[in-house]
């Protein structure tokens, strides 16, 4: 994702500083982010999941776990918002019961680390 920040910089100026966090955390913390969406994401490994909603989720998650002054519902709520802009039909309701299972199996550690 370090490349991502290039590419965007390259196309649309610098990005905030909120964004190059996100953007270098989750590439930072991938591995355990994926093994905990593959712990909720019941007969779905993060390598079948879409693309787009794998990146919607990471991000979310990464969030949840790592951004104090977002609460978990709210980043859960503007994946599935995310979700319905840029993904499938399905992906909403998969997004967000993924993210609400990992928010429920992970309790106090997705409520800020």
């Amino acid at each position: 994702m370090g490349d991502a920040i290039e590419r965007w910089s390259e196309y649309r100026g610098e990005p905030d500083a909120y964004a190059i966090r996100l953007t270098r955390g989750v590439e930072r913390e991938k591995e355990e982010l994926d093994r905990m969406l593959t712990g909720v994401s019941v007969g779905w490994p993060v390598h079948r999941m879409t693309v787009i909603d794998r990146a919607i989720m990471r991000l979310a998650l990464f969030e949840m776990l790592h951004v104090e002054d977002v609460p978990a519902e709210v980043a859960i709520n503007e994946a599935v918002e995310i979700a319905t802009g840029f993904s499938g039909d399905e992906s909403p309701s998969f997004v967000g019961g993924v993210l609400r299972g990992a928010k429920s199996q992970f309790g106090e550690k997705v409520e800020h680390g």
